[in-house]
């Protein structure tokens, strides 16, 4: 099993995908993808929410059984689409520090 956090922005000589994200065209890390095609290995998306102080819930939600099935940058994309929602439920949660939108086009 691998684990990625493909929360952060590539270098910008080294982006070969870019979507949109919290309405901003940005760069995206692709390499989780690309890796769990070249494996075959499923690609699980997962979420941890704060209950109270000390006690949180993780949730699981599988994005591709068989990563070969989807096109490129398919599940990528959902993944981000999946960060971003979850930061629209709690955005008191992201760390804001990452710089996501170092690089975007304009």
């Amino acid at each position: 099993m691998n684990g990625f956090v493909s929360d952060q922005t590539p270098k910008k000589g080294k982006a070969y995908h870019w979507n949109t994200f919290m309405g901003i065209e940005v760069p995206i890390h692709t390499g989780a993808e690309m890796l769990a095609k070249k494996l075959d290995m499923p690609v699980i998306f997962f979420s941890v929410k704060r209950i109270k102080r000390g006690f949180y819930e993780t949730t699981f939600q599988t994005l591709a059984e068989h990563p070969n099935d989807f096109k490129d940058y398919e599940i990528t994309d959902q993944f981000l689409k999946l960060v971003e929602q979850q930061i629209h439920e709690e955005p008191q949660y992201y760390l804001w520090t990452h710089k996501r939108w170092k690089h975007r086009k304009l």
